[in-house]
């Protein structure tokens, strides 16, 4: 029920979830090594993990209060800032990993 919930109420959850489909995707068509898979198989239960924990934070942030509240606002956002590092690092390893196989496959 959780990703349902998840999948229903957080856009930037389906995105990455398209993103994984597209990655894996790449994995087979490049024949991407077995270590390979597994490390970007492991940066993708990363990211998604940060997202899970980013909505599971900003629920219980808006369940305490209603209100407004700047260290709330601040607390979301650091979280947010967090999946957004973990982001930029599965994309970093990425391209380390399918560097070369693109590179194999553009200049011969």
């Amino acid at each position: 029920m959780g990703i349902v919930a998840l999948w229903r109420g957080q856009q930037n959850f389906r995105i990455e979830i398209g993103a994984t489909i597209f990655i894996l995707a790449m994995t087979y068509v490049f024949h991407i090594k077995p270590i390979e898979r597994g490390i970007i198989i492991l940066m993708i239960l990363l990211v998604l993990a940060a997202e899970i924990m980013n909505s599971v934070f900003e629920n219980i942030l808006d369940g305490i209060s209603i209100k407004k509240n700047e260290k709330f606002r601040i607390a979301k956002d650091i979280m947010a800032g967090m999946v957004l590092i973990m982001a930029m690092g599965a994309v970093a390893v990425a391209i380390i990993i399918f560097y070369p196989y693109v590179r194999f496959l553009v200049v011969g």
